[in-house]
C-alpha cells in the first residue's frame, strides 16, 4: 500500500535526497517547496515562503491523512552575530517573518489538519543541537537556535493533545557525501516510531537525544 508524506522545505540539499529516498520506497510525497522539483512520486506544492500567510497555507494544502507530515524549512531566525552590537539592529519585520515561515507556519498546518491526523501519523520537526546552548561562542546563531528550541517545545505540546506520533530528528551534521546515506538513516528512524515515542527527539542513529 502507498504510503503518503506531506514535507515542507525538503526541495534542495540534504531534503531532496530524504524526498527522493521517500518517493523511491513507497510513499506518494506531496512537497511543499520554493524549489522546483521534478520526480516520480512527487507532488510540488509551491510556495513563496516570505509572502506566504494563513490564509495561502490553508489553500495551498490538501486535507488528507498523512503517514508523515515532516517540517524541514529553515529560512535562517532572526539576530546573531553582530546584530547585538551597538552599531547594529536587526529588523524586526524579518524576525517576524522567520518566526512565521519556522514556528507559525507548522503550528498552523497541524491545527489546520488535526481533522485528519490519526493514531498512526507521524509528525516531525528538523531540530538542531545547537538548542542545548553549551557552546557560549555559539550566541552568533541565537535567532536560528531560538526557532529550533521554540520547535521542540511546539512538538511536545501537540504531542499532548493529539492522536499522531510527534517527534523532532538531531541531524548532528550533514556532511554532503552522506546525504543519501543520512536520508535512509532517518527514514528508518521514522519508521519505527511507535505511540510511545511521541513527544520525544531523537539523533539521527536512532539513539535519544532529547
Amino acid at each position: 500500500m502507498t504510503k503518503k508524506a506531506l514535507l515542507f522545505g525538503c526541495g534542495s540539499k540534504w531534503g531532496l535526497e530524504f524526498t527522493k529516498y521517500l518517493a523511491d520506497n513507497g510513499y506518494q510525497v506531496n512537497l511543499v517547496s520554493q524549489s522546483s522539483v521534478d520526480y516520480p512520486n512527487v507532488k510540488i506544492l509551491n510556495i513563496n515562503w516570505v509572502m506566504s500567510n494563513e490564509t495561502s497555507i490553508k489553500q495551498l494544502l490538501i486535507k488528507e491523512e498523512y503517514d508523515l507530515i515532516f517540517f524541514n524549512q529553515n529560512s535562517g531566525g532572526g539576530p546573531g552575530g553582530d546584530d547585538f552590537s551597538p552599531a547594529r539592529d536587526y529588523s524586526i519585520d524579518h524576525w517576524n517573518i522567520h518566526n512565521w515561515i519556522n514556528c507559525q507556519l507548522p503550528y498552523t498546518v497541524i491545527k489546520h489538519l488535526s481533522s485528519t491526523i490519526t493514531e498512526k501519523t507521524k509528525i516531525g520537526w528538523m531540530l538542531t543541537g545547537l538548542i542545548v546552548g553549551n557552546d557560549t561562542d555559539l550566541y552568533q546563531y541565537a535567532g536560528y537556535a531560538s526557532i529550533k528550541s521554540t520547535n521542540l517545545h511546539l512538538m511536545r505540546g501537540f504531542s499532548k493533545f493529539h492522536k499522531g506520533i510527534f517527534f523532532a530528528i538531531n541531524p548532528i551534521w550533514f556532511p554532503v557525501e552522506d546525504y543519501k546515506k543520512d536520508a535512509q538513516s532517518i527514514e528508518e528512524v521514522v519508521d519505527k516510531l511507535t505511540k510511545e515515542d511521541s513527544g520525544k527527539s531523537f539523533n539521527k542513529d536512532g539513539s535519544f537525544w532529547l
